[in-house]
């Protein structure tokens, strides 16, 4: 298992993947640090796996500010097939 990750999700109403941030392997569990402002409140939790920190910003965002959430960072934006959800393997 690596590392680190990149989290990324797909709220529905924003209708792209967003870069949540990225989790890096902390003794048994991962760290979450936010790539935007809007997953700010995850920042330094700690999550069993990088599955569990995918899951927490999914909630994170609410549907109505879902579209906030694409425009804080539009450069952290590409195109995945409809309700997909990945999280993106990082270098070691």
């Amino acid at each position: 298992m690596s590392d680190n990750y990149i989290i990324e999700i797909r709220p529905k109403p924003a209708g792209r993947t967003v870069q949540a941030g990225i989790v890096v392997r902390d003794g048994q569990s991962f760290r979450f640090f936010a790539a935007v402002d809007a997953f700010y409140v995850l920042e330094r939790r700690l999550f069993k796996n990088p599955k569990a920190a995918e899951e927490a910003a999914l909630r994170t965002v609410p549907t109505d500010h879902a579209a906030e959430v694409k425009k804080s960072n539009p450069n952290a934006v590409v195109d995945v097939p409809e309700n997909h959800s990945t999280i993106g393997k990082g270098e070691k």
